[in-house]
C-alpha cells in the first residue's frame, strides 16, 4: 500500500470512526502487529517489517514508532536486538547513565535506548541546565551519557517523524480490525 492510498482508506473510514477519539490502547489492534497480520498495513508489508514486529511485539504507540524506525532506517536497526533485550528482561538494570533521573525520563519511551534525534537534544539541554555542583556530582554519568551520544550521532532518528507513521500504521490496523470489510474492499 502506498502512503497516498493509506490517506485515502483513513479519510473515508473517517465516516465511520472519530480518529480524534479512537483509543491508543486497543488490544486487537496490536494484535495485529504482534501477528504480524499486516498484509495491507502501510510500511508493515514486507517481510522484514512482518519479522521485526514478531520479535519485538510492539504493545503501545511508542514500542510500534520503534519498529517502524527499526524496520525503515537501517542505521538503527542495529540496536534492535539491545531494545528487545531491555523490553523482555523483567525486572531491568538500566544501563550506568540513567542513574540520572531526568535522563531515565527522557529515554523511557524507548526502554532507554538512545534511539531519537529529540532525545538527544533533550538530554543536551538538562546538561546545560545542570549547576556546576550537579555536573560535578554526576560528572561520570555525564561523561558515560555524552560518549553514547557521539558514539550514536549518526544513527540517531527523528522521533517525531516515526511516532507519525506509527499512528498511521496503527490507524489501518483499527480499522483492519474494526471495520474489515471497508479494510478488505480497499486494500483488494
Amino acid at each position: 500500500m502506498t502512503q497516498e492510498k493509506a490517506e485515502q482508506l483513513i479519510k473515508l473510514a473517517s465516516a465511520y470512526i472519530d480518529f480524534s477519539q479512537m483509543p491508543l490502547d486497543d488490544g486487537p489492534t496490536y494484535r495485529i502487529f504482534q501477528e504480524a497480520d499486516t498484509d495491507g498495513i502501510y510500511m508493515m508489508e514486507s517481510e522484514w517489517d512482518k519479522y521485526d514486529l514478531l520479535q519485538i511485539r510492539p504493545s503501545n504507540l511508542d514500542e510500534l514508532a520503534a519498529t517502524v524506525a527499526f524496520s525503515h532506517n537501517p542505521d538503527i536497526n542495529p540496536y534492535i536486538y539491545t531494545y528487545m533485550k531491555v523490553q523482555k528482561v523483567q525486572p531491568f538494570t538500566y544501563p550506568h547513565y540513567t542513574e540520572l533521573e531526568k535522563v531515565n525520563s527522557i529515554l523511557s519511551d524507548t526502554h532507554g535506548i538512545l534511539l531519537w534525534q529529540e532525545q538527544k537534544e533533550a538530554i543536551l539541554e538538562y546538561f546545560g541546565s545542570m549547576s556546576e555542583l550537579e555536573r560535578e556530582q554526576n560528572k561520570n554519568a555525564i561523561k558515560i551519557v555524552l560518549r553514547e551520544i557521539e558514539l550514536r550521532k549518526h544513527s540517531l532518528s527523528n522521533g517525531a517523524f516515526f511516532r507519525n507513521r506509527a499512528l498511521l500504521c496503527y490507524k489501518l490496523a483499527y480499522i483492519k480490525v474494526h471495520h474489515r470489510e471497508l479494510f478488505d474492499k480497499f486494500t483488494e
